[in-house]
């Protein structure tokens, strides 16, 4: 069989039906992934139970999701995957020095946000057949807007790439220089990979739920209700007693851009019925206890009684923000949970690196009641 052959086989129709410029797109993220010269370590991996994993995306330019593994006895189930193929063949190349060899199976979206979702061309660029799973309404939008949305992003990055540029030239130190530096070359290697990145669609969609019965343990993937996005799923096995939640609950402060914040913390506290002990969330680092789903849930529901309150006063936006400092915030407060939310930040953001514990508290409490202000009650 030659080359183009087994391309077009382990492909099957996401090969045939790509475009001359995405087939070499693909080959040439590939071929910088299997470099041992050029291929970083993107991931902390540790282990949550047996057979559960969690792969921690360490900070960069180009924010990745993180990935959850599950070990099934002949293959993997990962839980999203990342904001770039390249990023993708590097954590598979990980998971087989570190975990198994075993060939991922399932690719399951926990919704369809581009750090989650745009690395999905390189399970397709696999030997074995791999089954991408996401919601009913996230399959619809990514194939609605699936193309828009990366454009997007693709076309943020050159103005993205000239601000670096401009902050490295105003450097007051060596260390500034070369974090701005870095910044632009990281985002150079992004432009460069996805401008002919194609993007794929989920082939396995859930209305509810979907359960997988592996001889190593059960899987049980499903969608209890609208909060970050419209399609949030969560993946669960009873036996590792571990939860992948997606961004609806990880260690960042949530992004409520295209949420449903009245009815976020009743879809979290419904999934809080489950008897898991440890949270494996989007970003940031895994939770060994539950505590982070009460606060959470508290904190959105904190922002929704201020921002309801200010509404009915008929007071505009700005003026909220410039009267509600974190510090007015009670639930930030109890437990330690702002100041968890800080620390995880910083330590897992790289696009932070250069702010200070306080400035990130207040621009992501000024996002977030930005956002509450924009899609409370939203239908």
């Amino acid at each position: 069989m030659t080359r183009r052959g087994f391309l077009a086989q382990a492909l099957g129709t996401a090969w045939l039906g790509a475009s001359f410029l995405e087939r070499a797109s693909l080959r040439a993220a590939q071929a910088r992934a299997q470099s041992k010269k050029v291929l970083p370590t993107l991931f902390d991996i540790e282990k949550l139970g047996d057979g559960a994993y969690g792969a921690v995306a360490r900070g960069r330019t180009i924010l990745n999701s993180n990935a959850i593994i599950f070990e099934n006895a002949n293959d993997l189930l990962v839980v999203d995957s990342q904001a770039a193929p390249s990023a993708v063949y590097a954590l598979v190349a990980q998971i087989r020095r570190e975990v198994t060899p075993k060939p991922v199976r399932y690719v399951v979206l926990t919704h369809l946000h581009g750090d989650h979702t745009q690395g999905l061309p390189a399970y397709r660029h696999q030997a074995s057949p791999v089954s991408l799973v996401a919601s009913t309404s996230t399959w619809s939008r990514l194939e609605s807007t699936g193309a828009a949305r990366l454009k997007s992003a693709t076309d943020a990055a050159p103005k993205s790439l000239a601000n670096f540029l401009e902050q490295a030239s105003k450097a007051k130190n060596a260390e500034e220089r070369a974090y701005w530096q870095d910044m632009a070359a990281q985002t150079r290697e992004f432009i460069e990979e996805m401008k002919t990145a194609p993007v794929e669609i989920p082939d396995i969609t859930i209305d509810d739920h979907l359960v997988i019965h592996d001889r190593a343990h059960e899987i049980r993937i499903f969608f209890r209700g609208r909060g970050h996005t419209a399609g949030d799923l969560f993946v669960y096995c009873p036996e590792a007693k571990v939860i992948a939640t997606g961004d609806m609950l990880h260690s960042f402060f949530p992004y409520i851009g295209d949420g449903y914040p009245s009815e976020w913390p009743k879809t979290l506290r419904l999934v809080g019925e489950l008897p898991f002990e440890k949270v494996a969330g989007g970003h940031g680092g895994m939770h060994p206890t539950r505590e982070r789903l009460p606060q959470q849930c508290a904190y959105l529901e904190e922002l929704c009684a201020v921002v309801a309150r200010a509404k009915e006063k008929g007071t505009p936006v700005g003026q909220l923000l410039d009267t509600t400092p974190p510090a007015s915030l009670k639930t930030l407060e109890q437990g330690g949970y702002g100041e968890y939310l800080v620390s995880q930040v910083k330590k897992w953001d790289y696009r932070v690196h250069l702010n200070t514990p306080d400035e990130v508290r207040t621009r992501y409490v000024r996002e977030n009641l930005t956002a509450v202000y924009k899609n409370l009650g939203r239908a």
